[in-house]
């Protein structure tokens, strides 16, 4: 009775084992479910060998099922092992770690494959035609060392959850959680046969470590089923994801973090530092514009020694019952549009030359400007300048000293006014500004000082020293002028400094 009982758990869970397997193999598309597969391979063989001992007849009839179950047992927490870490994001070094652990089991495999010639693993071996028709056995010097192997991998599993459950958040500890229960069961089974067996409580050579696994393979169904262990990202995606040049960042439907590329953590170095299912939010240097990551797109600028421009777009990735499971955010870099959108704008309202407002865009700004100086009762005056001679400089020098001429004039006038003054070419050899909240004597004295710096400058051209003096007229800005008004009374106040000696500034009205 008790063997039909052992012989139907085990056929259970060899049948629980390879359903997971063919489960994770044609629903899962991540690269994370090749050490899976493996280690559920090497449990169906554990299984298989396990249960080729239970209806054997004779002693060599167990002894072939424990060979069989011996390959299984040596090479499933192995992969076990490989999976976790995997899953974990662990890097384990295929030649320091991952060959010598191979090794070893193989080594184990065949030492007791290989027993009847030196009874290193068992001194003698029969048969229990009773109880409970495994293999009796003598322990031979190294049993118990070919049985720590197993148990230290477990270890090493558990240990490596612990500390994983420490850094990842909310559901995803959950997943580690249910690993290391799962590991927990053999464990505890390995461990208790291996007691009994060296303290000789178990003469009858019960083993139930293959019996537990038919409570973890039950646990892992209800795991994958649950939690959806196997994330569904193919490796083919993620290979494609570190070779664009666009950021991609994976997000679960609360914003917390789950994959990025290598384009993505080189503009947010902060997201290397994330643990999964932790908030992308809280990465360091996470844009304040992408706190909201419910829109279709969203414009940002990142300083890498100069600004460059990117737009976001979120993208939600709907399971088919239309329920949001993930979302997808991609970084596109956008400097070159920007830079040339800005460019365009700049030619409609930048003289190139200067870098000054154009005429058309002073008259824009300065319309608003005495609106709201007018709203809050501040003085407003006008101002023509004209560079004197100008003509002479071109014609003696030429045109590109001329144009240096008149970029030196644009610096001066701007290094002297103050920031929130409004200056923009004419046109020609003309400047007109704007000026507010001054009395007319701190607004003349403004201008002097203008005149003076342009009276004092030298500008130097192949060579050659050019000096140029300016005139200056000024009107103040009355509740009854409009703009144009306003440029007309500067205008006629400059047209007086010119007939006037030029080099001067005249005040409207003072003539």
């Amino acid at each position: 009775m008790i063997n039909i009982t052992l012989v139907v758990i085990v056929c259970i869970a060899l049948a629980l084992s390879l359903f997971i397997g063919v489960f994770a193999l044609f629903r899962s598309q991540s690269p994370k479910k090749n050490y899976f597969l493996l280690m559920q391979v090497m449990l169906a063989i554990y299984l298989g060998g396990h249960l080729l001992e239970l209806i054997s007849t004779n002693a060599e009839e167990a002894f072939t099922g424990v060979k069989v179950l011996t390959v299984g047992a040596y090479f499933f927490p192995v992969f076990a092992f490989f999976f976790v870490a995997d899953y974990c994001n662990v890097f384990l070094h295929p030649f320091f770690i991952k060959a010598p652990m191979l090794a070893l089991s193989f080594i184990q495999v065949l030492v007791l494959w290989t027993t009847k010639i030196h009874r290193l693993v068992y001194l003698d071996y029969n048969y229990d035609t009773v109880f409970t028709h495994n293999l009796l056995f003598t322990p031979g010097p190294i049993y118990p060392v070919m049985h720590i192997f197993p148990i230290a991998c477990m270890i090493l599993i558990m240990a490596m959850l612990l500390y994983q459950m420490k850094k990842w958040k909310n559901k995803y500890r959950k997943k580690l959680v249910l690993f290391f229960f799962c590991v927990t069961i053999p464990f505890f089974a390995e461990s208790i046969y291996i007691i009994t067996m060296i303290t000789g409580i178990n003469r009858y050579g019960l083993y139930l470590t293959p019996h537990s696994l038919a409570v973890m393979s039950l646990c892992v169904y209800v795991g994958i089923m649950r939690f959806n262990i196997f994330e569904i990202i193919s490796t083919a995606t993620v290979t494609a994801m570190e070779h664009i040049k666009e950021g991609f960042i994976l997000v679960d439907e609360s914003d917390n973090y789950l994959f990025s590329n290598n384009a993505a953590e080189k503009l947010f170095p902060g997201i290397m530092k994330l643990s999964r299912g932790e908030s992308i939010f809280s990465a360091k240097g996470w844009p304040g514009e992408l706190d909201n990551i419910e829109g279709d797109s969203v414009e940002f600028s990142v300083i890498e020694g100069k600004i460059k421009y990117f737009e976001a777009s979120i993208s939600p990735v709907v399971a088919e019952n239309e329920e949001v499971q993930a979302k997808i955010i991609l970084f596109r870099e956008i400097t070159d549009s920007v830079n040339l959108m800005r460019k365009l704008e700049n030619a409609a309202y930048i003289d190139a030359l200067t870098e000054l407002y154009n005429r058309k865009h002073f008259s824009e700004l300065a319309n608003m400007d005495i609106e709201r100086a007018l709203r809050m009762n501040q003085s407003l005056y006008m101002v023509m300048l004209d560079l004197d001679f100008f003509k002479n400089v071109n014609d003696t020098y030429g045109h590109a000293a001329g144009d240096i001429v008149l970029k030196t004039t644009a610096g001066i006038i701007r290094q002297t006014i103050r920031s929130y003054d409004l200056l923009g070419r004419y046109g020609g050899e003309e400047f007109i500004l704007l000026i507010t909240d001054l009395e007319c004597q701190e607004a003349y004295k403004l201008m002097e000082r203008i005149r003076e710096n342009m009276e004092n400058t030298v500008i130097h051209y192949e060579g050659k020293e050019i000096k140029v003096t300016c005139s200056i007229g000024l009107a103040k800005f009355l509740e009854t002028d409009t703009l144009e008004s306003s440029v007309k009374k500067a205008d006629e106040a400059l047209y007086k400094a010119k007939h006037s000696g030029r080099n001067i500034v005249i005040i409207y009205g003072t003539y």
